[in-house]
């Protein structure tokens, strides 16, 4: 997990600094955020912040641990429930995804993007790790429906999972710069349901 606190140990005031810190992200961006804006934000003056996180790297990887409990989390409990067929599990995690981005300013774009301008090992490390679990968790649920003949197999397990996890990220790209919440709601409406259709076979379970 980098140098971060560990999720499962965060102090109720490491809690408050990372939620304060998102709200901070969402109004803003990654780009102004400063110790001192998260410090005035939680109440505290800068000393005191460094003392529950002593870098702004910290911070970053804070907010990376808080993004995988968000993003990687729930599409994991997705991935493993047996009741939906793969398809369905598919639109479900693609549907967790485009609801992380907007209800979250399209967060994960702007690690991604934070990470890798910044061109700090740990953090482009700690990105890498969270999306390398999303890619890993799909492939696996889309090469268990290619083995049951419900999604095409004629692409690779890693190409598909590419294309319904691009689109996601696309729809960030675009709440960032031209956000439109018509079509944003078109996107849920039609557009995951046809990303589903796409990669069927129709031979397989429709759940």
């Amino acid at each position: 997990m980098g140098s971060s606190p560990d999720n499962d140990a965060l102090t109720p005031r490491q809690e408050e600094i990372i939620e304060r810190t998102l709200e901070l992200v969402c109004e803003g961006g990654l780009g102004g955020l400063t110790t001192r804006k998260i410090a005035e934000r939680v109440g505290f003056t800068e000393a005191a912040l460094f003392r529950h996180y002593p870098s702004k790297q910290a911070l970053l990887l804070g907010l990376m641990d808080r993004l995988e409990d968000m993003l990687v989390g729930p599409i994991r409990l997705i991935a493993a429930d047996s009741q939906d067929g793969a398809a369905a599990r598919l639109e479900r995690i693609i549907r967790h995804h485009t609801r992380v981005v907007r209800e979250h300013d399209s967060l994960p774009i702007m690690l991604l993007a934070e990470a890798s301008s910044s061109g700090d090992p740990v953090l482009v490390d700690r990105m890498r790790s969270i999306f390398h679990s999303h890619m890993s968790l799909m492939e696996d649920v889309v090469r268990e429906g290619q083995g049951r003949g419900e999604i095409i197999s004629s692409i690779s397990a890693n190409a598909v999972a590419m294309f319904l996890v691009g689109a996601p990220a696309a729809l960030a790209i675009r709440h960032r710069l031209l956000p439109d919440s018509r079509a944003e709601d078109h996107f849920e409406e039609m557009l995951i349901p046809f990303l589903r259709r796409s990669i069927e076979t129709g031979k397989g379970s429709s759940t």
